[in-house]
């Protein structure tokens, strides 16, 4: 099974780089809800999986400190069991990010693609400890500023996983190319802030709807900004073009239901 087998590109990573995008943002939220109605089932075990793991890390943590007597806020034993939360939860979020931008583009997802990238653990891990330094600093030194690194940095690990980057130009190329239209962005984290508040209130229900629609409004993204390459051909693919419109999500709904009986189109059997 091939971790990189995504059929349909658009866009080029140089304009990207320089701002040649565009990013509505009714459209994507549109076309993500759109994207969400077709698919969801395998995403919504995803985050219970993610979900059912950390909170097995931190009953392993509370029983470790009653069991030695290890002060539970002792920062020793705080950043361990921060990194380990990392180390198990990170990989699995990776997964979920590129389910998103496997629906983007057509392709049928399945529970089994959340393990898909657990094998490169070690450079996702890397990357999210990076990435979370850099929010910690300007958390630090101003809260928008750290708050705003955490927007920025949003398709640092796809970047990694997608285009093989090394984490540091990952992270630096989020953050370039999410410049470019910051305030969309910062409109768009202001939305699922709101949507996760709405997690709560209805104590975990609309988890289902909320999570999913998040990680293929990502997709979206990735997919219109970054595009999709076939890493298999090693060139990007230019057989046809895909846009955020209802026309196309729709086109996409008739290609998953045809490869319902077919192979997966993100990920080779």
């Amino acid at each position: 099974m091939s971790e990189n087998q995504f059929k349909k590109p658009q866009g080029k990573l140089q304009s990207a780089l320089n701002g040649d995008y565009h990013f509505d943002l009714k459209q994507v939220l549109r076309s993500g809800w759109e994207l969400t109605q077709i698919d969801k089932a395998s995403m919504v075990q995803g985050v219970i999986i993610m979900i059912v793991v950390a909170l097995m890390v931190m009953s392993a943590g509370r029983y470790i400190s009653d069991l030695k007597g290890i002060d539970p806020n002792d920062p020793g034993f705080r950043l361990g069991l921060d990194l380990l939360m990392v180390i198990l939860i990170t990989p699995l979020a990776a997964g979920l990010m590129m389910m998103g931008i496997n629906a983007s583009v057509g392709g049928k997802n399945k529970l089994s693609n959340l393990f898909e990238f657990v094998n490169r653990s070690l450079t996702i891990t890397v990357t999210a400890v990076m990435t979370a330094a850099l929010v910690q600093i300007g958390l630090l030194l101003l809260i928008v500023p750290g708050l705003y690194l955490m927007v920025a940095t949003g398709f640092a690990i796809p970047l990694v996983l997608e285009k093989k980057m090394l984490p540091a130009r990952a992270i630096f190329t989020s953050i370039k190319v999410v410049n470019h239209q910051w305030l969309s962005f910062v409109k768009l984290y202001g939305v699922f802030a709101a949507l996760f508040v709405l997690v709560i209130i209805t104590f975990g229900i609309a988890i289902i709807w909320v999570s999913p629609f998040y990680y293929n409004v990502k997709g979206i993204l990735y997919r219109d900004i970054f595009g999709v390459e076939n890493q298999q051909a090693g060139e990007t693919v230019k057989e046809f073009e895909v846009t955020s419109s209802p026309a196309n999500v729709a086109a996409q709904r008739e290609v998953r239901s045809d490869s319902r009986t077919g192979r997966d189109e993100h990920f080779d059997a």
